[in-house]
């Protein structure tokens, strides 16, 4: 019997109880012309503060045949760096678990279950100007510190875009999981109805994950991505408001404080290279992205401390909760349209939303499954409409906290590459939750 490897199919390279939320709160919800009313939202949020369970999970490299054992999960990306390295990483960082996966309550099963995912480990986007930041710093006439020294030899070659090989891997490995774990939702006449953005890197990861759903069957389901959603129009799985604001003040107030030194630093050991601000930020972004790139040490990552990879890190939570999160008005608005759509699945009703849905389109409420692949940003959006990770203290772009233990809100642990939210729907026949049975919501 051979064993399948993940790289053979995948496309795009170059029981603890917890309480749920009674699916009837969600039905009572007044609703607007623009989705869920205020009160409505401020009642959602306080349920789902009693009773939600947040979590999210790693998975190993695939080197086991999938019909003989589960594999181990692991806590990090196979890239040569410990985990701790990995988590200063913010939104670059790599999908890795936050907790074990608690079983329905018991008398309860899961009779529906949705998942929204970004899109696994990429390279950078065009116009980050990565490579533009290392040929500065390659500019200078020498190298003082011996961190330096592989900059004379050093090539850039990293793509743009695109999916990265471990990026296509995580989707691959996230299929099989949800086959494992949802199998008993899935026939060959009733397949998870699975849309994605429209840019490659969405489209590839919700490929890969069909393929690794399928394998994990041993190919007795096969879905396929029914749907992929322009993003030169407004659509729910892509955040883009062109009135809002992209949290600009906030990142460069923090860029000022956290880049002085190392700039200064930068210059002293590499004399005559005219390196900025921005450039210091570039240069920590190339740690994640090139270990993630090649599945080894980036060099980049020996130039800079612990401490400093901290206030990286840093730079991404500002960045999340100023653009679509809690600090900017139009954040949460963004993800109304999915919300909207979501509250439509859960209740088995249209969808009611002005925002946007796009009502051309086909969009089924007969599925027990329903996988969404989209960005980060629109990720933040949807938790930020739903009233979850809503932290008691704004992040400070001007001061961090320095213990990590009372950081509320942190990237790396919402929106890692490849991180989901799971919202499962419940029948319940057990009288333990609410003295009766019926149907419950947990995240």
């Amino acid at each position: 019997m051979s064993s399948l490897s993940w790289s053979d199919k995948v496309v795009g390279m170059a029981s603890e109880k917890h309480p749920v939320l009674p699916l009837s709160a969600i039905l009572s919800l007044p609703q607007t012309q623009t989705g869920p009313g205020r009160h409505g939202l401020l009642a959602l949020v306080s349920l789902l503060a009693l009773g939600v369970f947040v979590y999210c999970e790693s998975f190993a490299r695939l080197n086991v045949p999938l019909w003989i054992k589960p594999r181990k999960l692991s806590y990090s990306a196979p890239v040569g760096l410990p985990a701790k390295v990995q988590r200063r990483w913010g939104q670059y960082s790599p999908y890795f678990r936050e907790g074990e996966y608690a079983p329905p309550p018991e008398g309860c099963e899961v009779s529906q279950v949705n998942i929204l995912q970004r899109h696994g480990a990429r390279y950078p986007n065009e116009g980050d100007d990565y490579d533009k930041s290392v040929s500065r710093l390659m500019s200078a006439k020498k190298f003082l510190d011996p961190k330096l020294d592989f900059l004379k030899h050093y090539k850039y070659d990293l793509q743009e875009e695109s999916l990265t090989p471990l990026g296509a891997e995580q989707s691959f490995e996230a299929g099989i999981e949800a086959f494992r774990r949802y199998s008993h939702l899935v026939t060959p006449h009733m397949l998870p109805f699975v849309r994605a953005s429209g840019v490659s890197r969405v489209i590839n990861s919700a490929g890969n994950w069909t393929v690794g759903f399928a394998a994990a069957s041993k190919h007795h389901v096969h879905p396929a991505v029914d749907q992929i959603l322009s993003e030169s129009v407004n659509n729910t799985l892509n955040a883009d408001c062109p009135n809002s604001d992209e949290g600009d003040p906030e990142k460069d107030s923090w860029l000022a404080v956290f880049t002085p030194p190392l700039l200064k630093y930068l210059r002293k050991a590499a004399p005559k290279a005219k390196i900025t601000k921005k450039d210091v930020h570039n240069l920590m972004a190339m740690c994640p992205f090139e270990s993630l790139a090649l599945q080894k040490p980036s060099p980049f990552c020996g130039i800079f401390k612990a401490k400093e990879f901290a206030n990286f890190e840093y730079y991404g939570d500002v960045e999340k909760y100023y653009k679509t999160g809690y600090g900017n008005a139009l954040g949460p608005i963004q993800g109304v349209g999915y919300v909207n759509e979501l509250l439509a699945r859960l209740t088995n009703q249209p969808v009611q939303d002005q925002t946007q849905h796009n009502f051309s389109l086909p969009f089924p409420l007969d599925r027990t499954m329903y996988v969404d692949f989209t960005h980060e940003n629109s990720q933040v959006a949807v938790f930020t409409t739903l009233g979850l990770f809503n932290v008691s203290k704004a992040p400070d772009p001007e001061k961090m906290e320095e213990k990590p233990s009372k950081r509320e809100w942190m990237a790396s642990r919402m929106v890692p590459f490849s991180g989901r939210m799971v919202v499962e729907k419940l029948a319940c026949k057990s009288e333990e939750l609410t003295g009766k049975g019926g149907e419950f919501v947990r995240i």
